[in-house]
Parts: structure tokens; C-alpha cells; sequence
């Protein structure tokens, strides 16, 4: 399951949260290999994606915009490859 893919009526949050690379504050991180789009849980239609580090399309009012481009700049280090830990 992919970032805008997932627009349909009725969303399943378990298995968006079961696909996501990363989970902070209730934001889902996914790598879609050039990007990375990051979904709210909470309103699964409210979806922002970045490219090279900057939010390039959303759907989400200017606060929430602001707020997961803090979270993506302070969390996207977490879904490098290298940095994963099996615990």
C-alpha cells in the first residue's frame, strides 16, 4: 500500500500503520523511493509528500502542513536502511 494510492472511501489505519516505514505523533512515513509521503492516521485523507527534503503537494490546512514538515525534518534519519535495528 502506497501514499495517494490509498484515497479510497474507507481506509484501513492498521494496515497503513503495519506499512509504514516510520510512525511519529500519528504521522505514517512511507519511502516511495524518490519521495516519501507521510499520512495522518487519525484522517487518512490528509496526505503530504517530499521531495529532496522540501514539501512539494498536501492536502493538509497551513498548520498541519508546517507541523509534519518539523516532524519529516527530524525523523526522515529513521527510515534509512543503515540506521534500521531489529530488536
Amino acid at each position: 500500500m502506497s501514499g495517494l494510492d490509498i484515497l479510497d472511501s474507507k481506509v484501513d489505519v492498521y494496515a497503513l500503520a503495519d506499512a509504514a516505514e516510520v510512525i511519529v505523533q500519528g504521522y505514517a512515513f512511507f519511502d516511495r523511493g524518490d519521495s516519501v509521503t507521510i499520512i495522518n492516521l487519525h484522517k487518512p485523507n490528509e496526505i503530504a509528500r517530499f521531495y529532496n527534503n522540501e514539501l512539494i503537494e498536501t492536502n493538509m490546512d497551513d498548520i498541519e502542513a508546517y507541523k509534519v514538515n518539523k516532524l519529516y525534518q527530524a525523523n526522515v534519519k529513521y527510515m534509512e536502511k543503515d540506521y534500521a535495528k531489529v530488536l
